[in-house]
């Protein structure tokens, strides 16, 4: 296991350094750097669970990490919402950078599909 978290690791650092290097601009590299490290990360649990007997979750436990998903997905878009609508209404002006928004979408992704159903299936 501490193989591949070094591997992931490396290779989300290259990635950020190649596309940082390509485009000078360092949002794009981050940005690539999550893909690669959430994409690696999601592959070796996919192999890891296709060789272990991994205990069956019932249907209770499905419901709870599609309802806590959901809340967590809802709860972050909404905020976005009422910043944006904030931001339009009362200041007349918008003060967050395009790829600051690119970066929180991609954060609310990674938490509502990969963070928070691990969570819910320890509890």
């Amino acid at each position: 296991m501490q193989l591949h978290f070094l591997t992931i690791l490396i290779s989300s650092v290259i990635g950020y350094g190649i596309v940082y290097t390509i485009t000078g601009q360092i949002q794009w590299g981050i940005i690539v750097g999550l893909l690669i490290g959430v994409g690696s990360a999601k592959w070796f649990r996919v192999k890891k669970q296709e060789t272990s007997d991994e205990i069956e979750f019932d249907e209770r436990v499905n419901h709870n990490i599609k309802q806590a998903s959901l809340q967590t997905f809802s709860i972050s878009n909404l905020l976005l919402f009422v910043y944006l609508l904030v931001s339009e209404q009362i200041l007349n002006r918008f003060s967050i950078n395009t790829s600051y928004l690119l970066i929180y979408l991609t954060i609310t992704f990674v938490l509502s599909y990969y963070i928070v159903p691990l969570i819910v299936r320890r509890k």
